[in-house]
């Protein structure tokens, strides 16, 4: 049975006199793909800030697993098992694809700094089994032949999935992808789009922002939509489609034209 995982209640963020997320609340239950979105500048990406330590909101709740999260650092919030991706592409461009999925494993890793100075059994153990979980992730992901391929030298949409595979390679339960589709072509995204639904059914839920609407349609199943930081609208796909708000938001009123 389905459960809230992540709540968020009443969060606001501000930067100086600019209110960038404005009392936004949400829920986002165990095995849902979520998805938040807005115009540009609505505050999307702030609210995932928020959410991942990066920023601490001013006012408001949220709460993981019951626990609140709000005002912990990054790799606590990693810790408990809430990984993203950004916007823009983060990789090691001179490090081979292998090697960029392997930094994601450094949160799980039980070694410690002498560990590189004495090596031990227990330390050839721990790094089998971190490789072992780097292969699990070039093979879920299609990346086995460009293992030892330095990833800058790939092209964008692999390179989308290098990232997306480091990610999972923490073992998250809830995974947040920032415009995930950003400078995919149509094949790309139809991939994504499959690859999504593969990760939810590994059990990881997924809290997305995308500007891609037809790919936020069917990849979803519940949508927040988001206008100058406030909650506008939330509901399925199709509710979305339909509310007038949403529609104004995007394609501006006729008062708007007029003027």
């Amino acid at each position: 049975m389905a459960h809230n995982e992540l709540i968020l209640t009443d969060v606001t963020k501000r930067f100086g006199g600019l209110t960038a997320v404005d009392a936004l609340s949400f829920k986002v239950e165990s095995g849902q793909i979520y998805g938040i979105i807005g115009p540009n500048g609505a505050g999307k990406t702030t609210v995932f800030n928020c959410i991942t330590g990066i920023y601490k909101s001013e006012e408001g709740s949220v709460l993981w697993r019951g626990e609140e999260i709000r005002g912990k650092t990054p790799y606590q919030i990693v810790d408990r098992g809430i990984v993203r991706t950004f916007q823009t592409i983060r990789l090691f461009g001179q490090m081979s694809v292998a090697e960029n999925i392997m930094s994601g494993r450094h949160i799980k890793s039980k070694q410690s700094w002498w560990h590189g100075i004495i090596p031990t059994p227990g330390k050839k153990r721990d790094e089998l089994e971190n490789w072992q979980k780097v292969e699990e992730q070039l093979e879920f992901f299609k990346l086995s032949e460009f293992a030892a391929t330095p990833v800058g030298s790939l092209p964008y949409g692999i390179q989308r999935r290098v990232e997306i595979a480091r990610a999972m390679a923490v073992e998250p339960t809830l995974l947040i992808l920032d415009e995930p589709a950003a400078g995919l072509n149509d094949n790309e995204t139809l991939e994504l789009l499959e690859t999504i639904f593969k990760i939810r059914d590994k059990g990881v839920t997924v809290l997305l922002i995308e500007h891609d609407m037809d790919m936020v349609m069917e990849v979803t199943d519940y949508l927040t939509v988001i206008n100058f930081g406030k909650k506008i609208a939330e509901g399925t796909p199709e509710e979305i489609q339909k509310n007038p708000a949403v529609i104004e938001a995007y394609l501006g009123s006729e008062d708007d034209d007029d003027e």
